[in-house]
């Protein structure tokens, strides 16, 4: 789904999305806070109770050592030791996903108040090309209709009475030519209007909208960004120290020929034990085609019979002619 493209009249619910979506990131944030606070709190409670035994028993210099001591021992050692691993696990966590939460919050509010102010900014000139420029235009052109139709029948007054026809005559004219310049130009405001209204909705919009999408991906990329395959070759780095030693080559000498022929020995083993593996794989093959084939051989047969009143086992007619008979 593109946002340009799905959601451009959802202005307000984009909006709406966001403020969600930073109020659960600042629910998540301060969640996190809180769990790194009081982790670090339990650590330092953890390490101040283990070292009161340790001064315990390093006083008391106990003379002999049982079941219950050394579990008792156990037990501290272990308690110091959690505490140690909760103290490293919080410091990992208000490092690492805890600040990059942070910033990502930052940069969330950023794009929402950038994302806002140029729709803001887009709109009130869709606005002010479309309505308010042309709403001015509109009550200049009533105005000038009815001073023109005013200035024409002054003229023909002026001509019917014979006072000052020419003055009346030159008014009428401005004020017609006033009319007509600004028809022309209300004519271009309106297809400017027309073909701003056709860029604002193919153009202007689905493009702020697909730049709203694509900031929205890469802060998610930026907090999980993908992990590529390592590339598995020979670290030419650990031959910088060394001597006669060269790269993907096996090295034979007096003092690895013990050692390789052993693993040589131990590949032999691992190839024979494989070899036994794969014919136990072929015979549990044969023995699944053979249960396959069973299993069809029965499955054929009830399927054909399917529905059908099963025969008697033994023909009791047959065997009551033959008691007879004897």
């Amino acid at each position: 789904m593109g946002f340009g493209r799905d959601l451009r009249n959802s202005h307000d619910g984009l909006l709406k999305l966001q403020d969600w979506e930073l109020k659960l990131l600042e629910t998540v944030k301060r969640f996190m806070t809180l769990r790194v606070k009081s982790d670090k709190e339990y650590a330092s409670l953890l390490l101040n109770i283990s070292q009161q035994v340790d001064k315990h028993d390093n006083s008391s210099q106990m003379d002999y050592i049982s079941n219950v001591s050394k579990s008792w021992a156990h037990m501290v050692q272990q308690t110091e030791q959690l505490s140690k691993i909760m103290k490293c696990h919080a410091e990992e966590l208000n490092s690492g996903p805890l600040h990059r939460l942070t910033m990502m919050i930052k940069d969330k509010q950023q794009v929402k108040k950038s994302y806002q102010s140029i729709h803001t900014q887009i709109e009130s000139e869709m606005n002010k090309v479309t309505k308010s420029d042309l709403e001015k235009l509109k009550g200049t052109y009533r105005q000038l209709t009815k001073d023109a139709h005013s200035a024409k029948e002054k003229y023909r007054e002026a001509m019917v009475k014979g006072k000052e026809p020419e003055k009346a005559r030159e008014r009428y004219d401005k004020t017609t030519m006033k009319l007509h310049n600004l028809h022309n130009q209300y004519v271009l405001a309106v297809r400017s209007a027309q073909l701003h209204q056709e860029h604002y909705h193919d153009t202007t919009l689905p493009l702020l909208l697909d730049s709203l999408q694509k900031m929205q991906e890469e802060m998610i990329s930026a907090l999980s960004p993908e992990t590529k395959e390592p590339n598995v070759e020979f670290d030419i780095s650990l031959l910088e120290e060394t001597e006669n030693l060269q790269a993907n080559e096996i090295l034979w000498n007096n003092l690895t020929a013990d050692s390789l022929q052993a693993i040589a020995v131990l590949l032999l083993s691992q190839k024979q034990s494989l070899e036994e593996l794969r014919q136990t794989v072929q015979l549990l093959c044969c023995t699944e085609a053979k249960l396959g084939a069973q299993k069809d051989l029965l499955d054929h047969k009830m399927q054909k019979n399917e529905g059908k009143e099963l025969p008697p086992m033994v023909n009791y007619e047959d065997d009551a002619r033959s008691v007879n008979s004897m």
